[in-house]
């Protein structure tokens, strides 16, 4: 396997690379398009990557760089090819040749399953590309394009640079739980929630061009168009899920309220949750210690899933781009199916917020997957140990799950392995999922068991106010992307008032929502609670064979990795859950595992 070299790979070697990869991937996707048709997938499709992969692989090094170890030598890098990078992929989606050609290789009555759904998606991605539009609406479409692009990565930059060490995602929410000091808490508050004052006026624009762009290619709004590759069947059934969580948790949730103003409340609920459960997340924290937990993480892997792994140091371990970046080799029966860096610790200014995974390269003949994950756990302290938040452990294990669905694959066709074709409303399936089994015995954590039953007790405490908050933040996004608006503060406003999240007159929540503004969730963030419901219902398996019982969740670990796990975008993701757990997903799992039913 070959890795890339992350010290070499540097703002000046990607400048010095970019255009000769660039070319080579014009003519290379240039003869493809001489080809008559029709044509088999098998001339097609590998064809296409191996035309494309090299340019795509170093533009997302790229873009990991910018969110890993940002700074203005990569920017001015970003800046610099973005445009070009969005024109010759736009040229590729544009492309009536190749739309062609895969709607020639789309006829073969012999193809597999696999391969025609790798190619209808082709097919559907060309539309969406606007293959279909002709001069002055095609001219536009890729104006439009450029300019997201171009407005998108100055969102992001714009909040990293107003993320302060003190409001960063590290830092701030153990600051508004813990510290009794309640004059820096509504300091450090109201510098959050008025980040980036700047990025209005881009939510504006970025919202303009979103709904133009869809209407261009014949969707009523954005919505329309973003719902048409996802896993729901449309925005009226995401409002309906919305709608019956909204009922099923609003009375909760006003029983679940806290006094105080917002920057009040967490502090007040953590006392109450102390009050209630008999145990502080500072005496948790302390059994939460990183290395353990990633200890107990693979333990508990390999025990549902039969796959071991080991981490990889000296000459076996590839070049990094951070001296805390780790690196790791995932094993089956004794062989390498795949590898994961692990990237844990904060570093503000040069990181993104959050965690994520990505994929480095996915399953293909002669490759193996290759998975990066991405923490903001606070540093260590002087003695080399970190002390987990239970919220920092579940997203471990949250993050895990993802990478495990891009790693485990048992596909063999590149465009459906692992993550890749996995609607994008159901790609968080396998992350939530893991993150059930956090406090099971069989991770070997040591929590003593009085407190372990205390966190279990205690793990529904404002389940339903938290959920109304994830409610707000996809009716917001939904909202936001199905009908225009010279407003969106206002909608977000109204929005939050109906789940009754509170806020000041000065919230400009939107600012910094880099998920919908930045990232892949515009009018896909219902999509968290959509996969939910999935992922829940897959634990209710586990729940149904009994949890106590080694040889049955040893047994149905494996249906769900040789299912889930396995068969990735292969197909739907409704079959594939369909797979596991033979009937379509049902609510009830979701409302009783959170004490709502």
């Amino acid at each position: 396997m070959k890795f890339t070299d992350w010290k070499a790979f540097t703002p000046e070697k990607a400048a010095a690379e970019l255009p000769r990869l660039l070319d080579s991937a014009r003519k290379a996707v240039e003869e493809i398009e001489k080809l008559e048709a029709p044509v088999s997938y098998e001339v097609l499709v590998p064809a296409l990557n191996e035309a494309t992969r090299p340019l795509y692989r170093m533009w997302g090094d790229v873009h990991h760089m910018l969110s890993v170890m940002n700074s203005e030598a990569w920017r001015n890098l970003q800046d610099e090819f973005q445009a070009r990078i969005v024109e010759f992929s736009l040229s590729v989606g544009q492309s009536s040749a190749l739309y062609r050609l895969a709607k020639s290789a789309l006829a073969d009555e012999s193809l597999d399953s696999v391969r025609r759904r790798i190619l209808k998606r082709m097919v559907q991605s060309a539309e969406h590309s606007g293959v279909g539009l002709e001069g002055g609406a095609k001219a536009r479409f890729n104006e439009i394009a450029a300019r997201l692009a171009k407005l998108g990565s100055d969102f992001h930059n714009a909040v990293i640079d107003a993320t302060t060490p003190e409001i960063s995602d590290a830092v701030f929410p153990e600051t508004m739980k813990h510290n009794p000091d309640r004059a820096l808490r509504e300091k450090l508050y109201r510098l959050r929630v008025t980040r980036a004052p700047e990025n209005a006026a881009r939510i504006d624009e970025i919202l303009s061009l979103r709904d133009e762009e869809a209407r261009l290619l014949g969707f009523s709004n954005y919505a329309e168009k973003s719902l048409a590759v996802k896993c729901a069947p449309g925005a009226e059934a995401v409002y309906s899920m919305i709608g019956r969580l909204d009922e099923a948790t609003v009375k909760p949730a006003a029983a679940e309220e806290v006094e105080g103003e917002p920057w009040d409340k967490a502090f007040n609920a953590e006392r109450l949750r102390e009050r209630l459960y008999s145990y502080s997340e500072e005496e948790l924290k302390k059994h939460f210690e990183f290395a353990d937990v990633l200890k107990g993480l693979f333990r508990i892997t390999s025990f549902l899933f039969g796959v071991e792994v080991e981490e990889l140091s000296g000459e076996r371990k590839p070049s990094v781009w951070h001296e805390d970046v780790r690196f790791f080799a995932v094993r089956e029966a004794g062989e390498e199916i795949a590898y994961f860096y692990l990237d844990p610790y904060v570093r503000t200014s040069l990181k993104s917020g959050g965690a994520w995974m990505n994929d480095f390269g996915s399953k293909r003949p002669g490759h193996l997957p290759v998975a990066v994950i991405v923490l903001n756990l606070p540093l260590a302290d002087e003695n080399g140990k970190c002390f987990m938040p239970m919220r920092e452990v579940e997203t471990l294990f949250h993050e895990f799950g993802h990478a495990l669905q891009h790693m485990l694959t048992r596909v063999e066709e590149e465009d459906a392995a692992g993550i890749n074709l996995v609607e994008w409303d159901a790609v968080e399936v396998a992350s939530q999922f893991m993150e059930n089994w956090c406090l099971d015995e069989r991770t070997g954590i040591s929590v003593p068991e009085d407190l372990k039953a205390k966190v279990k007790a205690a793990k529904n405490f404002r389940a339903a106010t938290q959920c109304r908050r994830q409610l707000a933040f996809a009716k917001l996004d939904l909202d936001l992307h199905s009908s225009k608006t010279d407003d969106p503060n206002g909608v977000k406003s109204a929005v939050f008032a109906h789940f009754s999240l509170s806020s000041v007159p000065e919230d400009r929540f939107l600012n910094a929502f880099t998920h919908i503004f930045a990232g892949g969730y515009a009018a896909g963030y219902y999509g968290y609670k959509w996969a939910e419901v999935m992922s829940a219902d897959c634990y209710g398996a586990f729940e149904e064979a009994g949890l106590e019982n080694d040889e049955a969740m040893a047994d149905i670990g494996r249906r769900y990795r040789e299912s889930v796990l396995a068969l990735g975008g292969s197909k739907s993701a409704l079959d594939v859950f369909r797979v596991f757990r033979g009937r379509d997903p049902e609510i009830a799992a979701l409302l009783r595992q959170q004490g709502l039913a």
